[in-house]
Order: structure tokens, then C-alpha cells, then sequence
């Protein structure tokens, strides 16, 4: 799954639990960027928001450094909270509040637009695709199991959103004028005054295949929370090498996976993308207009040595396993590869909130990679 279920702690609580995240130019409004966090998997109309957590998103400048990225210390930060349910109702109350001082009041499940900020949160069709029982298949046999034609895990599965939309050229003043940007989403909550961050999602499965298997190094622990209390704009010093060695062996595992080496390692085994990878946030060009298919161009750019040529960033309806399978398998210069399935339950709408309306279905079966 894109971030559904991303470590031991948030499947305790899943009103915390960042599933996805997305970050476009609006296909709508020239000149606006958005934002969109989905949370709690396999939700209903009975699920809510956390009345104590912060629900954020934070953006920074970025610059290109060898076959990396390096981000500025300017930041803007949109936050969203919400407040608990009265007895008898099922609408929340939130504010969004930004850091360039905009504040707004909406209520879950009704659209809100103000002076160019736009707002949406409730439920919704879950818009991630993908065949999780033949990915884990792949990670088990270290054969590629995909089907040509797969079926999709998350078929009529709901979630909770929240769609932001706002003008980015305040955000571009903020940031320097820098028109290429790392976004990121959080759920944060405070204790005695500190923020604690419970989750954090930049790009997706890093967590859920990057980390996940804890076999195929010799340290051999659970990393994803530990990494998702970690600021991804500075990880600790004291387990970025855990990191770095889980994200090598995984690279190392799929490169493998057609016979063939895509992509050599350094002398001290250094995988030629972890670096880029641990720089893990969506990254966008907003210079660039809104397009389709653009997940990991800027990335791909930076690895070729090419200027890039889009917006990158991440749409609703990006076929991002096939991406991501393609280019650790064969670096991106052989077949594409993919788990058969092509689309979401519904496809993204053209037009705001972009999400679809929820399927409310109540007669599937919890998945069995979860009660797994």
C-alpha cells in the first residue's frame, strides 16, 4: 500500500495514519497549487478526523546537487485541525491556518472557497491502485508476480481527505522566489507544549517497500517508526545509517529482479539512488503547468544529468508502482514493468475537490496482508 498501515504504532490509531499524499498544479487554476493528504484506511462513514492532531503540510526551496537535492531553510506550513463530534452529528468542524497568516473556517464534507483558498475534507473514494498481494509476492520469492492483468487491493475502499488549494505565489515569496519546492505531509500532536510528529509521507512506499523488510540486512529491525518520527528535512545522524542500509539492500533486491544490473553500487555499496530516496519529499517545479503522468520526472532528470521538463510532483491517477518498479528494475531503459493494474476505483475528477465520492461499501473483507 502507498503509506496505508506504515508501521506498528499509526495502525493503532488510524485517524493518524497518512495513507497518501499528492501535490499538483491545479489542472483548474493557473497559478495554484494543491495539496491533498489522505488518512485512516479502509474508512466509513463512521470514521473521523483527530480532534489533537495537527494535520500539516510543509514546503520548502530546493536545489539540485550532484544527483541529489539540497533544501533552503525557508519553510511554509499549512495546517488543518479539527474538532471533536458533537453527540448525534457526523459533520467536524476544522480551521486551516497557514503560516503566511491565513486563517478559515469549513465544516468536513462541504467545499470551501475564500479569496482564492480552496478546501475540502470528508470522505471519500480512496484513490490509490495497486496489487499489494503480487508486490508482496515479488518481496517473498524475489521473483517478479505480477499478473498482466491484477487486481486492485484497494478496489471500493474509502479514506478521509483534505484537499488544500491555494495561490502559490505567496508561497514563492516566502520561499525566495524559488520555483522548485519539496512537499511534505504530517500528522503532528503536542505534549506539553512540543510538537511530537506521530507520521510524515513524502513520496509514497517508501516506507511500506523501502523499509519494510527487515530481513535483508544483518541489523534486521523494524525502522518504519522510528523513521516516521524523523523531520524529513533532517534526519538524525545517530539512525541514518540504519536507513541508508535498508534502502540499499531493498535497491539492491529489485535491481535484481530481471537478472540484470541496472544500477552498479559504489565501492562502499552505495546505492547510485539511495541518497536521492532519503531525500524523501514530493518534488515539484511550479515554473511548469499542470500535466499527467509526471511522478518522479524531476527525479529521473536529476539521475540522467538532464534538465527536467515538467512539474513532477505526484496527480491522483499517476500509475506510481509501475514508475517505481520500472526504474529500480531496469533503471528505466528497459520494458516497463508493472502490476497490472492501471487505474483507481474512480478516476481523479478534472475539477475541485479532484477526489471522488465514496463508495460507503460495507461488505468487503479486511485484506489479508492486514490481518496478516
Amino acid at each position: 500500500m502507498s503509506d496505508h498501515f506504515s508501521g506498528p504504532a499509526v495502525m493503532d490509531d488510524p485517524a493518524v495514519d497518512i495513507t497518501d499524499f499528492y501535490a499538483f498544479p491545479s489542472p483548474e487554476r493557473q497559478g495554484n497549487l494543491v495539496l491533498i493528504m489522505n488518512a485512516f484506511p479502509m474508512a466509513t462513514s463512521q470514521s473521523f478526523f483527530s480532534d489533537v492532531v495537527t494535520y500539516r503540510f510543509r514546503l520548502r526551496p530546493l536545489t539540485r546537487s550532484g544527483d541529489s537535492f539540497e533544501h533552503g531553510p525557508a519553510e511554509h506550513t499549512i495546517d488543518v485541525l479539527f474538532s471533536d463530534v458533537p453527540d448525534g452529528t457526523s459533520v467536524q468542524k476544522g480551521t486551516v491556518v497557514t503560516s503566511n497568516g491565513r486563517e478559515a473556517g469549513f465544516a468536513s464534507g462541504e467545499p470551501l472557497e475564500l479569496d482564492g483558498l480552496r478546501v475540502y475534507a470528508g470522505l471519500v473514494s480512496d484513490p490509490f491502485f495497486m496489487d499489494v498481494e503480487a508486490t508482496i509476492r515479488t518481496d517473498m520469492t524475489g521473483k517478479l508476480s505480477f499478473k498482466k492483468k491484477g487486481t486492485n487491493t484497494v478496489e471500493f475502499r474509502d479514506v478521509l481527505t483534505i484537499v488544500v488549494e491555494v495561490p502559490f505565489a505567496p508561497i514563492l515569496e516566502r520561499l525566495g522566489g524559488v520555483t522548485l519546492i519539496a512537499a511534505i505531509a504530517e500528522t503532528v500532536v503536542a505534549r506539553r507544549g512540543k510538537p511530537i510528529r506521530l507520521e510524515r509521507v513524502g513520496r509514497p512506499e517508501m516506507k511500506n517497500v523501502m523499509l519494510s523488510n527487515a530481513t535483508r540486512e544483518p541489523k534486521g529491525v523494524e525502522l518504519r517508526d522510528l523513521y516516521n518520527k524523523e523531520d524529513a528535512f533532517s534526519l538524525s545522524k545517530e539512525y541514518r545509517a540504519l536507513y541508508e542500509s535498508r534502502v540499499d539492500s531493498s535497491l539492491a533486491f529489485f535491481d535484481g529482479l530481471d537478472g540484470e544490473i541496472a544500477w552498479p553500487s559504489a565501492a562502499d555499496g552505495r546505492h547510485p539512488m539511495r541518497d536521492l530516496l532519503l531525500s524523501d519529499y514530493l518534488i515539484l517545479d511550479l515554473a511548469h503547468p499542470f500535466a499527467t503522468g509526471n511522478f518522479l520526472e524531476i527525479e529521473r532528470a536529476v539521475l540522467e544529468d538532464r534538465p527536467h521538463a515538467t512539474a513532477g510532483g505526484r496527480w491522483l491517477d499517476d500509475d506510481i508502482l509501475d514508475e517505481m518498479l520500472t526504474l529500480l528494475v531496469n533503471g528505466g531503459r528497459g520494458e516497463r514493468l508493472g502490476d497490472g493494474v492501471d487505474g483507481p476505483t474512480n478516476p481523479a475528477a478534472p475539477v475541485f475537490p479532484y477526489v471522488r465520492q465514496a463508495n460507503q461499501r460495507t461488505d468487503l473483507p479486511v485484506p489479508a496482508f492486514v490481518e496478516n
